[in-house]
């Protein structure tokens, strides 16, 4: 652990906040259980950026919204927190890098802006990525790098993924530029591609500025629609909007899910409170109910 008594104090109200109870020495199963308490307690979710207010991702202003106010966030809130969580533990070579997000984005349509941030940390000579903040179909483990196909598999009770060199997504090279590999989930039968991470050092300005469009620009979603998520033991439980989904995992891999349209904001606040763990009491929620509707219109028209 860091020795510096704010450092202590962050970690312990960070442990504190997701419930976590163990050690904070830094081996790799203490990590996987950190960043499953993490996914499990801290939703990642846009309502700032979807009601006019833009997000700071300055490392106190992230304690404040996540820990200190038990908000949640997205992922350069995400990314922020559970790094400085893993270095305060000691983590070596923790550092934070921008990605290119292809989820259900058609071959040959060029490299997306670099809008998703992750986190990579050595454990013994081996590179992992972390993720807190991807959303609906975020990594339920931590991924090797660098390791054959075979060997880069993790399956979990919440889906299987893998890491694998960008030159094996399948890709055009026009649609990856300066991306070194990409983190792939099972879907339908086949590895489909999540997002691709650039491991070349970024500037605080390089966060700075994409952070700015992602939570500011009409053009990226995070401003006109609703979109949170957060994990169980067996459940990924998301809001597209105003479309409520509960998707429960068997032992087998096989899922179920249950679905629902939120008919109010009342009902958008009972959801967030009980199933997504918001307990902000400043949240606008007529507001956000609002920003849900006019999505599901703008939807609709395009159908």
């Amino acid at each position: 652990m860091a020795e510096q008594g704010g450092s202590r104090d962050f970690l312990a109200d960070y442990f504190a906040r997701i419930g976590y109870e163990g050690s904070a020495e830094p081996t790799l199963a203490n990590i996987a259980a950190v960043h499953a308490h993490h996914t499990r307690t801290i939703p990642f979710e846009n309502l700032g950026p979807a009601t006019g207010n833009p997000v700071d991702i300055a490392p106190e202003a992230i304690r404040g919204g996540l820990v200190d106010r038990r908000r949640g966030g997205y992922c350069f809130q995400h990314a922020g927190l559970i790094s400085r969580a893993l270095a305060d533990m000691g983590v070596t070579r923790v550092e934070n890098h921008l990605g290119r997000v292809y989820w259900r984005r058609p071959p040959g349509s060029g490299a997306p802006a670099r809008t998703h941030l992750a986190t990579v940390f050595d454990h013994d000579g081996q590179r992992y990525l972390v993720d807190g903040g991807f959303g609906g179909f975020n990594p339920s483990g931590l991924l090797p790098l660098d390791l054959a196909l075979a060997d880069a598999v993790r399956t979990t009770p919440l889906g299987t993924f893998r890491v694998v060199d960008v030159a094996a997504a399948g890709l055009p090279a026009e649609d990856t530029v300066n991306i070194d590999f990409m983190v792939q989930a099972q879907a339908d039968g086949a590895w489909a591609n999540l997002y691709g991470v650039d491991l070349r050092p970024n500037a605080p300005m390089d966060l700075t500025v994409s952070n700015w469009y992602v939570s500011t620009s009409r053009t990226a979603p995070f401003t006109t629609s609703l979109m949170f998520s957060i994990l169980t033991e067996t459940q990924r439980i998301t809001l597209a909007n105003l479309s409520l989904a509960v998707r429960t995992y068997a032992a087998d891999g096989s899922s179920t899910v249950e679905k629902r349209t939120l008919a109010g904001a009342a009902e958008l606040r009972d959801a967030s409170h009980e199933l997504f763990r918001i307990e902000d009491a400043t949240v606008d929620w007529d507001a956000a109910y609002a920003v849900g509707a006019s999505a599901e219109r703008a939807a609709a028209a395009q159908r």
